[in-house]
């Protein structure tokens, strides 16, 4: 039985990377967010975004050093219990600050807190 363990754990984490994958999970404060954009393009219609930064202050150098490594990568966050999708990206003048870009019926307000999920091998 333990050999039959030990020779199917690797094929496993080949089979599913997701269990090999590394990942943050980091509470994030909502500085500012927007509604829903419209645009005469479909493309472009619906799309949302949250300039966010550390909600604890113990993780302010742990997201300024991701979104300078990670500038631009999809990320997920949890809000309201669901989760959803978007781009963070750094903004470079707004020290430790990120612009959260994302589409969805979320509806972020100022002082909210959203848990980001921040891979590590994006």
């Amino acid at each position: 039985m333990k050999k039959w363990i030990f020779l199917c754990f690797p094929l496993i984490l080949v089979t599913f990377p997701g269990f090999c994958r590394a990942q943050t999970t980091l509470p994030c404060e909502v500085m500012e967010a927007s509604e829903a954009l419209s645009s005469t393009s479909s493309k472009l219609n619906g799309i949302r975004y949250i300039l966010l930064h550390h909600a604890n202050s113990a993780d302010r150098k742990r997201l300024s050093k991701w979104l300078k490594a990670h500038n631009g990568t999809e990320v997920k966050f949890f809000a309201n219990r669901r989760e959803y999708k978007g781009i963070l990206c750094r903004l470079a003048q707004c020290f430790g600050r990120g612009l959260l870009i994302y589409t969805g019926d979320f509806q972020a307000e100022k002082r909210d807190i959203i848990e980001v999920i921040l891979p590590s091998n994006p």
